[in-house]
């Protein structure tokens, strides 16, 4: 499995120092990463998710045949299976096999509800994202009733396999006794957590910060996921993402545009959607008109323009660390092959 590992830290760097390159000369678009949305469909609908209510319509695998195709050539690597719901689909072991195929680091983000009957279809997935946003009750005061058991099952169970699981949990108030829970869960499962900030005001989310959001209560709580990170505790989230957090001066905006900033998103990872329009970041989805990558090419079609530059948007903020502070990111990768 560590063999393994190394092969896949290997070629990822590959990927990625390729695409690092790029971004460092401002040469053409070169992603080494993908997130593709397989379908908006969900079995759950979470308060601060708006993928349910978006369009139904979704690539055959003929369709995905071809976008895969269009990534490998793109120089992507790692490619992110993710919803909606991935596993709603029927054919979703299908299209992990057309992506391991076409030789992608394959991950998945799913609520697991249906991980037991679809896990034989799951096998070459690489690595697995779920959400956990605290306690059984926390959890589903976020994302609807539901058998929390059946989640830490399917936990289990893809831990036994020998791979590895990162569980997002969305900080929707800044709560520290929901953070010690998960930290303590996080040990007794063996699995890491990432801790990101709630987001507002895009397609995805669609709806606006609290009016009581109180700023000093929120730093603090970064503050105290920096402290445990840093006492060792199983925590993904890395330190240069907690630090920006914590120097975030208002929490209500997730995002703006600073004309002296420039952001990886497009360049060094991108964001497709159910019909195959890919989009900076998931975030940029609805802000600007995306590129259909059936019939288009990426790399000369994108202009390297994004309608922001700064963010707090979990999975595009530690993306950008990978950018602006690849040292850092490729220490921590190396820890991670111990």
């Amino acid at each position: 499995m560590l063999r393994m590992e190394a092969f896949n830290f290997i070629q990822m760097a590959s990927a990625y120092s390729q695409s690092l390159l790029s971004y460092a000369v401002d040469g053409a678009p070169r992603p080494f990463s993908a997130s593709f949305v397989v379908s908006n469909q969900c079995n759950i609908h979470c308060s601060y998710c708006n993928f349910p209510g978006m369009t139904k319509a979704q690539l055959n695998l003929s369709e995905i045949e071809l976008l895969f195709a269009k990534l490998k050539k793109m120089g992507v690597q790692r490619l992110g299976l993710l919803g909606g719901e991935p596993l709603l689909r029927k054919d979703i072991g299908e299209i992990v096999l057309l992506a391991k195929e076409k030789g992608f680091f394959v991950s998945m983000n799913s609520n697991l509800l249906l991980y037991e009957k679809k896990k034989h279809l799951l096998k070459e997935v690489d690595f697995w994202f779920t959400s956990i946003d605290g306690t059984p009750e926390k959890h589903q005061a976020n994302r609807g009733v539901q058998d929390f058991d059946r989640i830490i099952n399917a936990v289990r169970d893809i831990r036994k396999q020998g791979k590895k699981l990162i569980a997002i949990c969305v900080v929707t108030n800044p709560d520290k006794a929901i953070a010690d829970y998960l930290i303590d869960m996080a040990i007794k499962e063996n699995i890491e957590i990432h801790f990101q900030p709630e987001c507002y005001d895009t397609e995805i989310v669609q709806r606006s910060a609290p009016e009581n959001q109180n700023q000093l209560d929120i730093t603090e709580f970064w503050k105290y996921i920096l402290k445990l990170k840093l006492s060792g505790a199983p925590i993904s989230s890395s330190v240069p993402y907690l630090k920006y957090i914590i120097q975030w001066n208002n929490y209500s905006i997730s995002s703006y545009y600073d004309e002296t900033t420039r952001c990886a998103a497009g360049r060094g990872f991108l964001f497709i959607d159910t019909e195959g329009f890919a989009y900076p970041c998931a975030y940029t989805k609805g802000k600007m008109q995306g590129i259909n990558l059936l019939t288009h090419d990426w790399q000369h079609d994108f202009d390297k323009k994004t309608p922001c530059t700064q963010c707090i948007v979990g999975p595009m903020l530690e993306f950008n660390v990978l950018f602006k502070n690849p040292a850092t990111a490729i220490a921590n990768s190396l820890g991670r092959l111990q």
